[in-house]
């Protein structure tokens, strides 16, 4: 019985070892590996809460002897926000705003004033120069150092935008206007600094 006893003992050593020796000569099979590349991108992204047409219009007299009265409710709106997501490479993004279209009569224009950002995004929004931007056909900047940031999207979050109907009124301007309505196009264009 010793024998058999020993001899068993001598075929799972000899097994054990085996299979310790190909483990061993097939490489280590207990882990596996390979790398992952993670990518961030880059890009920028700029929107407005609502495609719908905005109506400027100043308050017709209604005593004879009076001219347009461009500083009631109907000449100004402040219906529209600014959105817009970004990450960067380097440096800023930055929004600017230009108007397009019908040239208005001479002595009226559209003004914009930005407001600071709601709150409702993360990261580092831009800033607003709070000062009112007559709108021309020329780009001017309205929110400058965006960096890796988003202001959530729709009304209530990002940048209020109020627009304002304004006429410098002199007898010239005054006896050039014209009955008629007047499209102009704003658009707003997020660039890297």
């Amino acid at each position: 019985m010793k024998k058999v006893t020993l001899t068993l003992a001598a075929i799972f050593l000899v097994f054990g070892t085996l299979t310790v020796n190909a483990k061993d000569n097939k490489g280590n099979k207990d882990k596996a590996e390979h790398n992952i590349k993670v990518g961030i991108p880059s890009y920028s992204l700029v929107g407005i809460s609502s495609d719908a047409t905005i109506t400027l219009e100043p308050a017709a007299p209604e005593t004879a002897g009076q001219g347009l009265n461009f500083d009631v409710e109907s000449a100004s709106d402040n219906s529209v926000w600014l959105n817009y997501s970004s990450i960067i490479k380097s440096s800023a993004n930055s929004i600017s705003v230009s108007m397009k279209g019908d040239n208005l009569p001479n002595g009226v224009s559209i003004e914009l004033v930005a407001a600071e950002d709601a709150g409702k995004g993360k990261g580092e929004v831009g800033k607003t120069d709070t000062k009112t931007i007559e709108l021309s056909g020329d780009e001017k900047p309205v929110v400058t150092g965006i960096k890796n940031c988003y202001t959530g999207t729709g009304s209530s979050s990002g940048h209020q935008l109020t627009y304002k109907l304004k006429m410098e009124e002199t007898s010239d301007n005054y006896k050039t206007l014209t009955a008629k309505d007047f499209e102009t196009t704003i658009t707003y264009t997020i660039t890297s600094l």
